[in-house]
């Protein structure tokens, strides 16, 4: 089943992808927080986003983000629908596209990023196995 991006049941599936994931439980073992991640449309000023909150290899929730999770969030990441296509594709490596720009780190800062470098790469591949559809417009 394929899910657009950056919804709720997006969000569940990703989440369901961590929950069976041993590898990410093992990168993520240290990890305390939550993550936001904004998918932009600057032709529309419009925004998207997807709330996932990680304590120690466990997904304990994940949503489609709203106002106070943005507010909350540990670590925001930001960016256009052509760089979270290459990175849902495994095509761009997500600390290479923060170092690189093309993901904006919003807040939160690389060095405390950083330690959890395995952990966001398991992210990521948990996210690439979810069937996803990218929307037209936002």
């Amino acid at each position: 089943m394929s899910f657009e991006v950056f919804t709720d049941e997006w969000a569940d599936a990703w989440a369901e992808e961590l929950r069976g994931s041993t590898s990410y439980r093992e990168a993520a073992a240290r990890w305390e927080g939550s993550l936001a991640l904004v998918l932009t449309d600057d032709l529309s000023s419009t925004e998207r986003a997807v709330f996932v909150d990680l304590w120690h290899g466990e997904c304990r929730a994940a949503r489609r983000a709203d106002s106070q999770d943005l507010e909350q969030a540990d670590f925001l990441i930001r960016s256009d629908v052509a760089t979270w296509k290459r990175v849902l594709a495994n095509d761009l490596d997500p600390m290479f596209g923060l170092m690189s720009g093309k993901l904006k780190l919003d807040r939160g800062s690389l060095a405390k990023l950083t330690p959890y470098l395995n952990a966001s790469r398991e992210l990521v591949k948990a996210a690439t196995r979810v069937d996803s559809i990218f929307p037209d417009d936002l």
